[in-house]
């Protein structure tokens, strides 16, 4: 099945809360330097160690668009936006974690969660169509129409939160338009025009439309985010890998019914 909007990634996050990470203090540079170590040989690029203070220490590898933070309570390895290098990055959060839980003696976790953003691009980059884009994606229901007729609504911002009963799975879902700074408010309704219809340059502004319109498919300046976030509390036995392939696979099927849907 085809579907009407195509969502292209921007963002990935992987998180790790736990308890008594005390050791931060005592043993934060004994893991950067190994993870440092690990993650170039690893990756085939150049991690580097970024800053480290009593609160957090942070490290990052240009090449991927990656960066590791983690303290006494977390650990957070984020990539954004995602690079035409490829990279395992569940094998770098395995990584990652399993460097600091040796080297902190981390015996408890309160929460793992593995987050995405995805972005569907509006049909041209300003703030208006990305708003409208919003209602196409997630339409606002009847029952919230007005009765004052002279306010419509113009964007849609829903969340919904997914939980088993004994609240130790969920998974939350957020749509909203999204846009980058410096964002026109409105397209310059020249550009909606077709090329032929333009006073000169036809050729010239077809070609530019078509180059607009390729990167915009890639690289969304507007559009819609599709924020979904896959969390287990109080986990006991787990594997990075494994949880991670659950949560691409529990996100991929709430955003094709999503689209499927509302599309």
């Amino acid at each position: 099945m085809t579907r009407r909007f195509e969502p292209v990634l921007k963002q990935r996050i992987f998180e790790a809360r736990y308890d008594k990470g005390y050791r931060y203090l005592d043993r934060c540079g004994d893991a950067m330097a190994i993870l440092e170590d690990l993650l170039t040989d690893q990756t085939g690029f150049v991690w580097l160690a970024a800053e480290a203070s009593p609160a957090s220490a942070r490290m990052i590898c240009p090449d991927l668009e990656t960066t590791v933070v983690f303290s006494a309570q977390s650990l957070v390895v984020d990539q954004t936006p995602i690079p035409d290098a490829t990279c395992d990055f569940s094998a770098i959060a395995d990584t990652c974690l399993a460097t600091i839980t040796g080297r902190f003696d981390l015996r408890a976790f309160r929460r793992l969660g593995a987050r995405r953003v995805k972005v569907i691009a509006a049909h041209t980059d300003s703030v208006e169509d990305a708003e409208a884009l919003s209602l196409k994606v997630f339409s606002i229901p009847d029952w919230l129409a007005l009765a004052n007729s002279a306010l419509t609504a113009r964007a849609s911002e829903p969340c919904f939160v997914f939980e088993t009963p004994d609240r130790s799975l969920g998974i939350r879902i957020t749509t909203k338009p999204y846009f980058s700074v410096g964002t026109e408010l409105r397209v310059d309704d020249r550009l909606r025009l077709p090329p032929h219809h333009l006073p000169a340059k036809q050729h010239e502004a077809l070609i530019e439309q078509l180059r607009r319109r390729q990167a915009r498919q890639h690289k969304p300046e507007a559009g819609v985010t599709i924020d979904i976030d896959y969390y287990q509390m109080h986990p006991h036995a787990f594997k990075v890998q494994e949880f991670l392939t659950a949560a691409s696979q529990a996100s991929d099927q709430l955003e094709i019914t999503l689209l499927e849907r509302h599309a």
